[in-house]
């Protein structure tokens, strides 16, 4: 789960949790990232990006909550120019370590998905792999204006989410086609039941 924050201290999109409970600031996911594993880790290709790198026509993507980026990392191996943002400095900063003696590397920015500042697109497609479940209603719909800004016109956006989210939003393919409408229609949706969890695959086309 990666969310993002410009304020390491504070983030708005999230209620306040103490304990062992999951990381929601800037700060937290830093300090989670420097460890050696996170519990959200996971280094195996979902079948379902693979699908998309293998469409011919799809050679710009767009990776929000990236994490240590391994999955655009992947996508850049294909042959596709990809473009990855998370809000960890520290989890950039293991991406680009990782991927800096690959012949075309992503290009790996800290920012905050519901601002992309700097990231002008447009891109054929977009994907977020447990980034969006963390958002609360309010940065979920900028998150979609900014998706709809970034994206070119019939391009997809695939979303893998919780259905019980972290941020406390109850997420399901009729919520997911109302928060989208009307920048984007909800093509498919498919229950998954990644990391064990009850969750949903969705792909979005942007109108």
């Amino acid at each position: 789960m990666q969310c993002t924050n410009e304020n390491p201290e504070v983030d708005p999109r999230k209620p306040g949790r103490s304990g062992s409970a999951p990381p929601s600031t800037a700060a937290d996911f830093d300090r989670a990232y420097g460890s050696p594993i996170t519990f959200w880790g996971d280094i195996r290709i979902p079948k379902e990006l693979k699908a998309l790198a293998r469409l011919g026509s799809h050679r710009l993507s767009l990776e929000l909550g990236c994490g240590v980026g391994r999955f655009s990392r992947y996508l850049a191996k294909q042959g596709v120019r990809a473009t990855a943002v998370d809000f960890s400095a520290v989890a950039i900063a293991k991406a680009r370590e990782a991927a800096a003696h690959d012949d075309a590397p992503p290009e790996y920015l800290v920012g905050d998905v519901t601002r992309l500042d700097g990231v002008s697109g447009p891109f054929d497609f977009a994907f977020d792999i447990g980034c969006f479940h963390c958002l609360d209603a309010a940065h979920q719909k900028a998150y979609v204006a900014e998706v709809f800004r970034v994206l070119a016109p019939g391009g997809t956006h695939l979303i893998w989410a919780l259905d019980a989210s972290p941020s406390d939003v109850p997420l399901a393919p009729e919520t997911m086609r109302a928060l989208f409408a009307p920048e984007f229609e909800l093509q498919e949706a498919k229950a998954s039941r990644r990391r064990l969890v009850r969750s949903h695959w969705y792909w979005l086309r942007r109108v």
